[in-house]
């Protein structure tokens, strides 16, 4: 692939990155677009890269290296992840003016 091949490969897997909802104003799939774009950093683009990068983006590597039962549902805590995510979700879902008074920042949004 030549360097404008893979920029263009990497500018498509960047539009296409799922956007961070717990810190909107730092998205990955920001980076990959800006990287792709930069003349300044195109020696940097090599097939791995835009490889490894399409890989996260598809989630070969959970279908890969599954977690078992026992590491989602631990025996001591088996709702502790699905308790998590209920939490990642709520914060997710405020805005930021209700969580504006609270000091503590994005900790605060997530543990109250």
């Amino acid at each position: 692939m030549t360097k404008s091949q893979l920029s263009q490969e990497l500018l498509r897997i960047g539009r296409a990155w799922p956007p961070d909802v717990l810190r909107p104003k730092l998205q990955y799939g920001g980076y990959l677009v800006g990287l792709s774009k930069s003349k300044e950093h195109e020696k940097y683009l090599t097939p791995a890269l835009v490889r490894s990068q399409q890989r996260l983006l598809e989630n070969r590597l959970k279908e890969k290296y599954a977690l078992s039962e026992k590491m989602l549902y631990p025996a001591s805590y088996p709702d502790k992840y699905t308790r998590l995510v209920g939490q990642l979700d709520n914060v997710a879902n405020s805005s930021d003016e209700e969580v504006e008074g609270k000091s503590g920042g994005f900790l605060s949004r997530i543990f109250g």
